[in-house]
């Protein structure tokens, strides 16, 4: 069965005429006759009572006609709907947490309200788990922190990002710049496994054979926001995450003498995908709004 049975069906079934439906459907009268022949045999079932050399529609075949008429207008609203317009279809997008929490929401409010014929699924995770899902299909695309290691998936640099160390000691940071060396026996307090944020931390301590002192580790930021506030802990973490703390003087930026570090904010599609115009003008949305916070 195909859209071309289900239209000379409803055609037939409007118009009861062979050669006009044929005409109509830039069809041959003999196509018209098969493609109807074949679709009743298709169903187990004849539609028309065949009355001399006329066909008129019978019980099931009005039944039928009614129930699928409306769905089939549906079917043919989509399909040009599809074809003419770019902006147009259901996508699935995930973020790891800095970037969910700080700058996508506003980014897909701003493109539903501009394009109100996508549909947008979203949702948040840890870098590697993004990209977990962007691997096995879950996913259409996917926007994360830090460094990608997977084969499977293919990445483009959207903007760098300098995580910044913080605490709530503002003569502590005052104090500063420290040798990074001198803070490792703080209470460090950093994300799990899997997070962009702790992988970009650990790798440049540890390139430099430091060890810090993981005190307790967090699966969001709010959590380790809110434990900051204890005596002797730190953290490195996206200034994005801390900006409203640092503004408000609740927590404060402890200046580093001999590091600095450096993330890459990643997209992340399947290497086997090709991204639709749809996808990359979501992209370049994300692109946008990352340059303007990198001003």
């Amino acid at each position: 069965m195909n859209i071309r049975s289900l239209e000379i069906f409803l055609a037939l079934a409007r118009t009861p005429n062979m050669r006009d439906v044929a005409a109509r459907l830039f069809l041959s009268q003999a196509g018209v006759s098969s493609a109807l022949r074949s679709f009743e045999t298709e169903l187990g079932v004849e539609l028309f009572d065949r009355l001399g050399r006329g066909i008129r529609l019978n019980e099931k075949g009005r039944m039928l006609a009614a129930r699928l008429a409306p769905l089939y207008r549906r079917l043919d609203e989509s399909i040009h709907l599809v074809m003419a317009d770019t902006m147009v279809g259901d996508v699935k997008l995930g973020a790891s947490t800095t970037l969910a929490d700080h700058v996508l929401p506003q980014i897909l409010y701003d493109f539903k309200m501009q394009h109100e014929l996508v549909n947008i699924a979203f949702e948040s995770a840890s870098t590697l788990e993004i990209v977990k899902r962007v691997e096995s299909g879950a996913l259409d695309m996917g926007f994360v922190e830090g460094l990608v290691h997977d084969p499977k998936v293919r990445t483009t640099l959207l903007r760098e990002e300098e995580p910044v160390v913080v605490t709530s000691d503002r003569k502590f940071a005052e104090a500063g710049p420290y040798p990074i060396g001198e803070l490792m026996g703080k209470k460090w307090l950093i994300r799990q496994e899997g997070s962009g944020t702790r992988e970009t931390f650990l790798m440049e301590v540890m390139r430099r054979g430091l060890s810090p002192n993981i005190f307790l580790e967090f699966s969001n930021n709010d959590a380790i926001k809110t434990v900051l506030h204890n005596a002797g802990t730190l953290a490195c973490i996206s200034p994005m995450v801390v900006d409203t703390e640092l503004k408000h003087g609740d927590l404060f930026v402890v200046p580093i003498k001999d590091l600095r570090f450096s993330r890459p904010f990643m997209r992340v599609m399947h290497s086997d995908k090709t991204p639709s115009p749809l996808l990359e003008s979501v992209t370049e949305a994300v692109l946008g709004t990352l340059a303007q916070q990198g001003d």
